[in-house]
């Protein structure tokens, strides 16, 4: 019972490090990307409406030009009043002659007269000039924007005609009110003097937006506490032309309240998860104590060299498997070992396979290419530059280490499979199905790596390639050699066979 409490906790203090580690993982993980996710999502959202709000007003400054154009209409009152009524962005359209005075009003007589000469909208229009007002009250004390084009005629600035939008009314809110950025989010819009034009909150309207000083550029995003006080996600973007800004409001609160709610499922389907592993390892190791501990017991006696079956009778169906499984890979160690008694494939000195070993497998590449098997086949034949010298001064045993080192640096290269030990200092590589221009590859890597690592010692190579130098392998083989023979000449090279 021991081992049954030790692997009930091990697994409970698993689990337990489990859901920490993605309680710290999803908390970091969302916040960082929920937080790059929703500003950006929300300065897009404003350069799309700042692209909607300046497209708005030009529609209107073309209608406005329109009217300016044509002294049918600015003449009379009833054409006036009609080309208003299709223009619902505009609330009243204003003629008004050079001294200021309006001449003509789609609204009511008693507007015609007033002097509007020392307005911002018609001192720009007055020099020639289309203009797009801040926020100014009315005569009738309204929140209002004005666009105002000039009357040319003849070449000469006749007059100004100007519409008028009432924010507290429907045109602006037709535009912006069905957009929503979660729950509590939402769209302003402030003039060039930081004054909301618009605002989900009519109440808003008029007055000074609280953040607008801290928005740096033309556009951007940032996390801000609101004029409410609430952190929120914030998204800018200033209209062109008009010095405008569009925000896209949403309040970090609602990300908060998410985030919360899924840590406390991953909390939830953490205790849980504690309380069904405590249940299922009881059951199990109690289940499978006894097999375990004969399993134990057999792998010990491996250890020892001994190899020992286990009798399959006495022991749950589902474990026979395993048993079964244990007792087929003894039989497959017993032969394995066997095998290794009698082979000799191996050069005891440097660990590379042996002359026996390249017999063997020039006599299987005949056969694959007779049978096609191969696209192409290279060869290497390698002999040490300066080995006899280097164990003649050094010693045997010096000379040793430089052949275990070349096998070392050999086998890195073209992998353990591919060297194969001739006899004293040569060594042939075979590679299959190898560009030719990867087996130079090779062989220069491994002509540069002994220059560098070989004591006293570097290499020359003789290189063949199936199909270029030949149809069979003894073809390479003998290929190969004249190689190294012309590699010899000058030692530490690579050579490949041409005819």
């Amino acid at each position: 019972m021991r081992f049954l409490h030790k692997f009930i906790l091990l697994l409970c203090s698993l689990v337990i490090i489990s859901s920490f580690i993605q309680f710290v993982a999803f908390d970091r993980f969302f916040l960082a990307n929920t937080n790059s996710l929703l500003l950006a999502t929300n300065e897009k959202a404003a350069n799309n409406l700042s692209e909607q709000l300046l497209s708005y007003f030009k529609n209107i400054e073309s209608s406005l030009a329109i009217i300016a154009s044509d002294s049918s209409i600015r003449n009379n009152k009833e054409l006036l009043d009609k080309i208003n009524a299709v223009i619902p962005e505009v609330n009243v359209i204003l003629i008004i002659d050079k001294e200021g005075n309006i001449s003509l009003s789609s609204q009511p007589e008693k507007a015609l007269g007033i002097n509007l000469a020392q307005r911002d909208y018609f001192l720009h229009a007055i020099k020639g000039e289309t203009f797009i007002s801040g926020v100014y009250k009315s005569v009738k004390g309204r929140e209002v924007v004005a666009i105002s084009v000039p009357i040319i005629e003849d070449g000469m600035i006749a007059g100004v005609v100007v519409g008028t939008v009432w924010l507290h009314e429907n045109n602006l809110a037709m535009m912006f009110d069905n957009k929503t950025f979660g729950r509590n989010g939402y769209i302003a819009i402030t003039d060039q003097r930081g004054i909301i034009v618009y605002h989900s909150d009519q109440e808003r309207i008029g007055k000074k937006g609280a953040i607008v000083a801290n928005l740096q550029g033309a556009t951007g995003s940032v996390i801000i506490d609101n004029y409410s006080g609430f952190e929120h996600y914030i998204g800018y973007s200033k209209v062109p032309e008009l010095g405008w800004h569009v925000i896209v409001s949403t309040p970090t609160a609602e990300v908060t309240q998410y985030r919360n709610m899924m840590l406390y499922q991953i909390f939830a389907v953490g205790i849980f998860t504690i309380f069904l592993v405590v249940i299922i390892a009881t059951y199990t190791v109690k289940r499978y104590m006894k097999p375990f501990e004969t399993l134990i017991e057999a792998f010990g006696s491996v250890r020892t060299g001994s190899y020992k079956k286990i009798s399959s009778s006495g022991y749950a169906a589902e474990f026979a498997g395993m048993i079964q499984s244990y007792n087929d890979t003894i039989r497959k160690l017993e032969e394995v070992h066997m095998n290794l008694k009698g082979a000799a494939d191996i050069d005891a000195l440097t660990g590379a396979y042996n002359r026996r070993s390249f017999d063997k497998t020039v006599e299987l590449l005949r056969g694959e290419l007779q049978a096609g098997a191969l696209t192409t086949l290279g060869v290497m034949i390698l002999d040490l530059d300066n080995f006899k010298q280097q164990n003649d001064i050094s010693g045997h045993l010096a000379g040793d280490d430089i052949l275990k080192e070349f096998t070392a640096i050999a086998q890195s290269v073209v992998g353990f499979r591919s060297l194969f030990r001739f006899g004293g200092d040569e060594f042939a590589i075979i590679l299959r199905n190898v560009s030719d221009a990867m087996v130079i590859s090779y062989a220069e890597e491994i002509r540069l790596q002994c220059a560098k690592k070989l004591s006293g010692c570097t290499v020359s190579i003789g290189i063949a390639a199936y199909p270029k130098n030949g149809d069979s392998v003894d073809e390479l083989l003998v290929s190969a050699d004249k190689a190294l023979y012309m590699s010899k000449e000058t030692r530490n090279k690579v050579t490949e066979y041409s005819r």
